[in-house]
């Protein structure tokens, strides 16, 4: 109940992404930790190579989830069109043509997968590459369960598409941060604190029972069909799907979101974080390299 209570409280509070993706690789990190802690702590130590580079502390597992949207703090954009894919979701108003990057977020996490899954032994130290494709496919995962990162919306109003939502402006006076519909839904329907790497041990622990709390109300049982689908191409068509029967469904450029828009948006976005941290447990040990050590044993974080 304290939780909740927590939650509610915290409603009106900035939120973005970063707290998303952090609620998502802590449920992984959780589900790891009973289900394959040998793995867990390989992962975990390859994770913390660049750990020196980033604004990580004591939780490099799970803070790494943000490390990809960090980078862009110094215009590092490089690797920009890796974190969606626009899908175009066609209004009947709209007469022209459309485009989808070919590097999108499903390329890269393929890409990823591949060097992750390698059986080849380099003749060189490759950790900076291994830590490198782990922070990455750890953010893509979570970037692709968010639905307007799979969709573009295209109408007589939006004519080169809305860019997942970033141009479909809403008012929303709860939060003033919150100006657009990709907006509202990288802040999970505005219900999270916001948190970023460092995490102090408040926040940590608060993390924590977010993630718990979700797993409870959505444990694997209850999702089992949608975990066991491991292919980003799917999650890719899943996001999508979800983006036209919910996120644009019930909303309009300029709209304030009604009570049953963000009741809606909430309970589905809770699943989603959930979903997404199964796949990104199941998904990770999955991936055995060739220098990977499966005989490690125990592990504490």
């Amino acid at each position: 109940k304290a939780l909740v209570v927590l939650l509610i409280a915290l409603s009106s509070v900035s939120a973005y992404w970063s707290t998303g993706h952090m609620i998502i690789s802590r449920i992984a990190h959780d589900d790891l930790l009973k289900t394959a802690p040998e793995v867990f702590k390989q992962i975990k130590e390859e994770v913390r190579i660049l750990q020196q580079f980033s604004k990580e502390a004591n939780h490099s597992f799970v803070e790494s989830a943000v490390w990809a949207d960090d980078n862009k703090d110094i215009e590092f954009g490089a690797f920009t069109q890796w974190h969606y894919v626009d899908t175009p979701y066609i209004m009947p108003d709209f007469h022209g043509e459309t485009e989808v990057e070919n590097m999108n977020v499903t390329w890269a996490i393929n890409q990823m997968k591949r060097t992750l899954n390698n059986t080849s032994v380099p003749q060189f130290n490759s950790d900076l590459a291994l830590s490198f494709a782990w922070r990455y496919l750890i953010h893509l995962v979570g970037d692709l369960h968010q639905p307007l990162h799979a969709s573009s919306m295209y109408s007589k109003m939006f004519s080169e598409g809305d860019q997942g939502g970033n141009l479909f402006l809403l008012k929303f006076p709860a939060n003033p941060q919150i100006t657009n519909l990709h907006a509202l839904w990288d802040a999970c329907v505005d219900q999270y604190e916001s948190m970023y790497a460092p995490l102090n041990q408040t926040e940590w622990s608060l993390i924590g029972d977010i993630a718990s709390n979700l797993t409870q109300q959505t444990p694997r049982s209850k999702v089992a069909d949608r975990v066991r689908i491991l292919d980003e191409k799917v999650w890719a068509q899943e996001s999508f799907k979800f983006s036209k029967d919910i996120v644009y469904d019930g909303i309009n450029p300029n709209d304030t979101p009604s009570p049953q828009y963000i009741e809606r948006g909430r309970r589905f976005i809770n699943e989603q974080l959930v979903v997404a941290g199964y796949r990104l447990s199941d998904i990770l040990k999955s991936l055995h390299h060739k220098r990977f050590k499966t005989s490690i044993k125990g592990v504490s974080e």
